[in-house]
C-alpha cells in the first residue's frame, strides 16, 4: 500500500495549479508547551507522533487530507494515519524511517538536523567513547569490552563510588560493553528521544536524560553493588517514564483516535524495552531507577498540563524536583565510606 505524505499532497496541488496555499506557512506553535505565544489548546487532538503532539504546518489548507485526521511525523515525512495499512501502523511507531522512501530529500535533511539535537550529539559522543574503548581493549571489544577497561574509563564500581568517586554515577552513561549493546541503546534513544526533544525542547530532554541516568546508577549502587554497570539504558528508561507522565497530563485534551495511537505507541515501546531488559547481563535495577526518575521529572516539567488551579498544577513541579534533589543528597551521604558497598579504608 503506497504511503501518501503531506509532501505528496502539496506537490499534487501545485501541479494542478491550485497554488501553494500552505507554502511558507509558519509552523503551528505547540499549544501543550505553554507560554505567551501558545495558542488555545484544541478540544480534540489532531496530531500525534510516537511521543505525543506534533505541529503540522498548513494542514488546514491542504486538499486531499481531512483537517481532523491524525498524522504521524515519520522521520521528516508527515504521514496521515488513514494512508497506512494495518501492518504499516506499528512499523510507523517503532521504525518510522521505514515508511516510504528512507532517503527522500526531506529525510536526508531531517537526518542532518537530528545530529544537531542533544540526543544526536550525545549519541555521537557515545560512539566516539566506544572507539576509545576499542583502542584500549582491542578489537575483541566489538563483542565484549574487557571489564578492566570499563572500570578504568568510569564504569559503576560501588567501592570506588563509596570512596568518593561520585563522578562514576554519571560516566557509565557514556560507556558500552560491546557493539551490540551500543547499537541497541543508540537506536532506542534516537527512536524515542529525538522526537521527544523536538516536542519538549533540548533543556527538558537533557535534564530528564541526565537525571534518569544518574538515578539509575544510584539504585544500582544501592541494590546491586557487586556489579560493574555501564550503559545509557537507565537514561533511556527515563525518557520512557517522562513520556508516560506527558501523556497522563495531556490525556483529557486528546481525541479517541489520538488516545488509541498513543496507547499503541506506549505498548510497542513497553514490549521493546522489556524484551531488552530481561536479556542476560542487563542491570534491571538501573532501568527501574531511570524510569522512576524520568517519570518524576516528567510530572514536574508537565505539571502545567494538569487541570488549571488543581493541586498538581500549582505545586507539582516543586514537589517533583524537591523530591529529586533531596533523595539525591541523601543517597550521596549514605554512600560515603559505606562498608556495605565494599568500601575499605
Amino acid at each position: 500500500m503506497p504511503v501518501r505524505t503531506m509532501d505528496d499532497v502539496r506537490k499534487e496541488r501545485e501541479s494542478q495549479g491550485a497554488g501553494g496555499g500552505g507554502i511558507g506557512t509558519t509552523p503551528t506553535p505547540n499549544p501543550w508547551a505553554g507560554g505567551p505565544q501558545a495558542p488555545p489548546r484544541p478540544s480534540v487532538g489532531q496530531y500525534t507522533t510516537a511521543g505525543g503532539y506534533t505541529p503540522i504546518p498548513d494542514q488546514q489548507t491542504m486538499g486531499g487530507v481531512g483537517a481532523g485526521d491524525v498524522y504521524i511525523d515519520a522521520c521528516g515525512e508527515t504521514v496521515p494515519v488513514s494512508s497506512l495499512s494495518p501492518w504499516q501502523l506499528p512499523m510507523a511507531l517503532c521504525c518510522p524511517c521505514c515508511i516510504g522512501d528512507p532517503c527522500s530529500e526531506n529525510r536526508r535533511n531531517w537526518y542532518v538536523q537530528q545530529l544537531q539535537t542533544f540526543i544526536g550529539i550525545i549519541s555521537v559522543l557515545q560512539v566516539a567513547v566506544f572507539c576509545v574503548e576499542l583502542m584500549l581493549g582491542g578489537w575483541g571489544g566489538l563483542l565484549e569490552v574487557p571489564s578492566p577497561v570499563l572500570a578504568a574509563m568510569g564504569g559503576k564500581v560501588a567501592p570506588l563510588i563509596a570512596a568518593g568517586e561520585y563522578w562514576r554515577l554519571l560516566t557509565p552513561i557514556m560507556l558500552h560493553a560491546g557493539f551490540v549493546h551500543l547499537a541497541v541503546n543508540i537506536f532506542t534513544q534516537c527512536m524515542f528521544g529525538i522526537q521527544l526533544e523536538r516536542e519538549w525542547g533540548w533543556i527538558q530532554i537533557s535534564v530528564i536524560y541526565i537525571v534518569a541516568g544518574f538515578y539509575g546508577n544510584v539504585l544500582s549502587v544501592l541494590f546491586s553493588p557487586q556489579a560493574l554497570s555501564i550503559g545509557c539504558s537507565g537514561a533511556v528508561f527515563g525518557l520512557f517514564g517522562a513520556q508516560v507522565a506527558y501523556i497522563l497530563g495531556m490525556w483529557r485534551q486528546l481525541g479517541d483516535l489520538q488516545r488509541k495511537m498513543l496507547l499503541l505507541s506506549l505498548g510497542v515501546s513497553f514490549l521493546f524495552i522489556m524484551l531488552f531488559s530481561f536479556s542476560a547481563g542487563v542491570d534491571m535495577v538501573a532501568h527501574l531507577g531511570g524510569f522512576i526518575a524520568g517519570n518524576v521529572c516528567g510530572l514536574g516539567f508537565f505539571s502545567h498540563l494538569w487541570p488549571e488551579g488543581g493541586f498538581w498544577n500549582l505545586y507539582g513541579k516543586y514537589i517533583a524536583f524537591g523530591m529529586t534533589g533531596v533523595t539525591s543528597v541523601f543517597a550521596v551521604i549514605y554512600m560515603w565510606h559505606n562498608a556495605e558497598l565494599g568500601y575499605e579504608p
